[in-house]
């Protein structure tokens, strides 16, 4: 059989059908996973944390240091 162009053609048509069809028939067997659970952080993300001056006191949040 000749290589001809109309044969390429056929020829990769047929691997991305294949392709589609393998990859429809992973998703329809992984449809039923669930999703894994999501990473709560333990403190919570909008805590406002105390500054430490140069001499290692604690400034509390509002208070101004020079």
């Amino acid at each position: 059989m000749a290589d001809t162009k109309d044969g390429r053609n056929k020829h990769a048509r047929n691997a991305e059908r294949r392709q589609r069809e393998w990859e429809l028939a992973e998703a329809l067997k992984r449809s039923d996973e669930t999703e894994p659970p999501l990473e709560v952080e333990e403190e919570a993300v909008d805590v406002e944390l105390d500054a430490v001056d140069a001499d290692g006191s604690i400034v509390e949040s509002g208070e101004a240091t020079e």
